[in-house]
């Protein structure tokens, strides 16, 4: 697990090494302290690299590192150096096994964490061989990073994971609260968002479909504040009509050259609510991705549905359509102290088979509120504080600059979000 203050080093400069080391696996990242703290807890990482300038103070730092030895967990801190003094009290902590003082080479820490890390590991099996703990390294991709319009298709094999509901919100928030340009496409059947965002059924890409190109797109088009919006249509008929256009390519007329339509320029984000059927529209949608986040439940049968996406994302299709590993986010959705998996046992069971499994973009709690605002066409990122604190993880995750800032002006403040009202 990765910590600093501001996105800017953990993302920036702490990440990049790692996902070059093959070596590693980052489980989770932390920009803020409220972050470190709950992600700590639920992810229980095997080696935590912490900036100590993300603590309210070294004290309260020490205090939290001195925990994780209840999981048999190791750290690595680097200190400002304005901080260098204390030197001497993070060395008297257990569980810390280096420390460096800034300006540093990251590279070089990611060393030394490896050897520290590899020395734990084997004082622990020589106490209890029969307890290995195999998740914390594995196969990793160079590291890669994408300019331009953010495609993320969100997706999961299982049905009722709430693939929906996390697409729609990340458009809602990016496009409403953050003032993001977005697109939102929801292509299930019927598509989700006319009711849950109180839209009408038509238009809808057939408007698009029936007259292929850019000059037609914006008819199929239909809004909810400043959310744009482009529904797959209701109608069997030109559902099934639009898959059999897409079968002669991924040219105009396909669903990909749709997409391909819809990025001309004006959106920063496009959310692509895939559905979970495993036709052109779910592998369309794949191929103009540069994103995906996998969305599941904390349960058995979601653990199957996402080593099923995983597969397909990473060796399903050909080469040159396959995502890299370090754009591939697990979202866990409706987790309740009482779900069969923790997030760090989710994981390490999709690395037990796999050899790797991606970071949590974020764990968005069980909320009753949520189909209760969904069904009078609130989206439930206005609602409930929980629900929305989970959508904002993931706005940290793709947007690092944009979630720094809202977290920034209203870290410790709850978001009352008020009906618009219209005097006539």
């Amino acid at each position: 697990m990765l910590a600093g203050a501001g996105h800017e080093v953990v993302y920036y400069q702490m990440q990049p090494p790692l996902l070059a080391d093959q070596r590693f696996m980052i489980s989770g990242h932390a920009a803020q302290w409220s972050m470190f703290e709950t992600n700590l807890n639920n992810l229980r990482p095997d080696l935590v690299i912490v900036q100590t300038d993300i603590a309210p103070d070294p004290d309260t730092l020490i205090r939290a590192l001195q925990k994780i030895s209840a999981w048999s967990g190791i750290a690595i801190v680097v200190l400002p150096l304005a901080h260098k003094d204390f030197q001497g009290a993070f060395g008297k902590v257990d569980t810390v096994r280096g420390i460096f003082v800034a300006p540093v080479n990251w590279t070089e820490i990611v060393q030394a964490a490896y050897g520290a890390a590899i020395t734990a590991r084997a004082k622990l099996n020589q106490a209890a061989p029969m307890q290995q703990n195999v998740s914390g390294f594995s196969p990793g991709g160079a590291s890669a990073y994408i300019t331009g319009t953010k495609r993320i298709a969100v997706l999961s094999h299982a049905g009722g994971a709430g693939c929906s509901t996390i697409a729609e919100n990340l458009a809602y928030e990016l496009s409403v609260r953050l003032s993001v340009k977005t697109l939102l496409v929801s292509m299930g059947l019927p598509p989700a968002a006319a009711p849950h965002l109180r839209l009408r059924y038509l238009p809808n890409l057939t408007e698009y479909f029936d007259r292929p190109g850019k000059a037609t797109f914006q008819a199929a088009i239909q809004r909810r504040e400043n959310l744009e919006v482009l529904l797959a249509p209701e109608s069997s008929l030109d559902y099934m009509r639009i898959l059999e256009n897409s079968n002669h390519g991924t040219g105009e007329g396909s669903i990909n050259g749709m997409l391909i339509d819809s990025e001309d320029g004006r959106y920063a984000s496009i959310v692509m609510d895939v559905p979970s059927s495993e036709d052109l529209w779910m592998a369309h949608s794949i191929i103009f991705a540069n994103y995906a986040l996998i969305v599941a439940r904390p349960t058995l049968a979601d653990l199957a549905a996402v080593r099923h996406t995983l597969s397909l994302l990473l060796s399903g299709l050909k080469s040159e359509k396959r995502l890299a590993r370090e754009s591939i986010y697990l979202v866990l959705n409706q987790f309740t102290d009482r779900s069969g998996f923790t997030p760090r046992s989710f994981q390490e069971e999709l690395s037990k088979t796999l050899g790797w499994a991606p970071p949590l973009a974020a764990i968005v709690p069980y909320d009753p509120g949520v189909p209760q605002a969904q069904d009078d066409g609130t989206p439930p990122v206005t609602r409930g504080d929980e629900f929305a604190k989970g959508i904002r993880a993931i706005v940290n995750t793709l947007f690092p600059s944009v979630g720094n800032t809202i977290s920034s002006s209203n870290e410790h403040k709850s978001v009352l979000r008020l009906p618009k009202i219209r005097f006539t």
